[in-house]
């Protein structure tokens, strides 16, 4: 899954959005993080789906027992950017809880309702994950 998450940002980049932002009917963002370790940049495709002005994803890591680097980045360094098509947006990581949660939890499964089969497939409950642009208010 590594490779076709380095094609598909290669393609995004190299095509100013246009290319890799829709891949099988599902919206595709790049989310850069900060390294908790390393203090290095790194950069993620991620399906996302929209809450207002938010951008929602998940950190299924496609059911594996561990959390994906991207996630643990984001609990030590909430802020980041998100890439949408052309646009880059600098953001604010907040993890959904309570109603919030299982509210979003349907609308990701509406997008991808495979991400039912990675919660099954592992006994951590995948996070999700709502990106603020700065300047937004919280919903």
């Amino acid at each position: 899954m590594r490779a076709v998450d380095v094609l598909t940002q290669a393609a995004y980049r190299a095509s100013g959005g246009r290319v890799g932002a829709r891949q099988a009917g599902r919206d595709i963002l790049l989310l850069t993080t900060v390294g908790r370790k390393s203090g290095r940049e790194r950069t993620h495709a991620l399906l996302f789906v929209r809450d207002g002005e938010r951008y929602v994803v998940c950190g299924s890591n496609f059911g594996d027992a561990r959390h994906p680097a991207w996630y643990l980045n984001l609990r030590a360094h909430p802020a980041g950017t998100a890439r949408i098509g052309p646009l880059t947006v600098p953001i604010v990581a907040i993890e959904a809880t309570g109603e919030e949660r299982a509210r979003l939890w349907q609308k990701l499964l509406a997008a991808w309702p495979a991400f039912a089969s990675y919660q099954a497939g592992t006994a951590r409950a995948i996070p999700v994950i709502i990106l603020t642009p700065e300047g937004v208010s919280g919903v």
